[in-house]
C-alpha cells in the first residue's frame, strides 16, 4: 500500500511512499475503497479496506477492515484498525461513513459475495467493529457490485445507490436512504433502468445529493461502461420528499 499527496487541488502529486504497518506477510490481496476515506471529526484519517489470505481468489474471499492515522496522515503513523466478516459474505469494496453527531461513530456499507450487502459499526473510530449484520434490503448482484454511501448531516439521513438486481446481470442502479444510521433501509427511486454499475454520492455546496454513475446501451453479464453520467438524486429544498 503506498500514500501520494497533493497541495494544489490534484493538478500534481507527490512520488509515492510504501506505507508500513497496515498490511501483514500472510495477506495475499489487499483492496481500498472505493471511492474513499474519511477525516473524522477527532481528526482521525480512517481508510476502509480489505484483505484476503488466499493466493488465488483476486479478493473474493476477503475480511473488512480500516487503516487508521490520528497524525494528519503522516507516512509513519499508520496503523491497523478493527477486522469485520460475516459467515460466507466476505466484505469487500467497503464504504465508510461517520455517524454525526456522534464523534468516532463509523458505519461501513459493504458489497459482498453474495446477493446482499453487510453492515458493520464501530463506536471507538475504527479501533473495533461491535456489531455486524446482513442489509436484508440493499440487495446486489450475485457476486456482489460496489455501492456508495454518504451521510448528509441537514437531514441525519444516510443515502445510498446500488444496484437492484440479484442475477449475474448488473442493472437498475435505485437510491435508498435510512433514518436509522443503516439499521433499516428505504427504496426511493430508480436512477437508471438499464445496465449499470459502479456509483459515487456525494454533498454539494447547497446540500443537495449529486452521483456520478457508469451505465451502458447493452445489458451483458460482463458490464462494459459506455458512458459516465452525473445528475442530482437529492435536491435541499425538497427535503420533505426524503422523510
Amino acid at each position: 500500500v503506498m500514500q501520494t499527496y497533493s497541495d494544489d487541488d490534484g493538478l500534481t502529486f507527490s512520488q509515492p511512499q510504501i506505507i508500513l504497518n497496515v498490511t501483514k506477510h500472510h495477506w495475499k490481496w489487499v483492496g481500498l475503497g472505493p471511492p474513499g476515506g474519511l477525516l473524522l471529526q477527532s481528526n482521525r484519517i480512517l481508510l476502509p479496506a480489505y484483505y484476503s489470505i488466499h493466493p488465488d481468489d483476486n479478493g473474493l474471499l476477503s475480511t473488512g477492515y480500516v487503516m487508521l492515522n490520528d497524525f494528519n496522515g503522516q507516512i509513519d503513523k499508520w496503523y491497523l484498525g478493527g477486522e469485520y466478516n460475516f459467515g460466507t459474505h466476505f466484505p469487500n469494496e467497503c464504504q465508510a461513513v461517520e455517524l454525526l453527531p456522534n464523534a468516532n461513530s463509523i458505519f461501513i456499507n459493504s458489497r459482498s459475495l453474495g446477493t446482499k450487502r453487510i453492515g458493520a459499526y464501530s463506536n471507538d473510530g475504527g479501533i473495533t467493529f461491535n456489531k455486524i449484520k446482513v442489509l436484508d434490503i440493499l440487495v446486489q448482484p450475485l457476486t456482489g457490485c460496489e455501492g456508495s454511501t454518504i451521510y448528509h448531516k441537514n437531514t441525519d439521513q444516510l443515502f445510498y445507490t446500488g444496484l437492484a438486481e440479484t442475477s449475474y446481470i448488473r442493472s437498475n442502479l435505485s437510491l435508498y436512504r435510512s433514518n436509522d444510521n443503516g439499521e433499516h433501509w428505504t427504496y426511493i427511486k430508480t436512477i437508471f433502468q438499464g445496465s449499470s454499475s459502479y456509483s459515487s454520492l456525494t454533498i454539494l455546496n447547497d446540500q443537495s445529493v449529486g452521483l456520478l454513475y457508469e451505465w451502458a446501451n447493452k445489458t451483458d453479464p460482463t458490464f462494459l461502461p459506455d458512458y459516465i453520467t452525473f445528475t442530482i438524486v437529492y435536491n435541499q429544498t425538497k427535503m420533505k420528499d426524503f422523510r
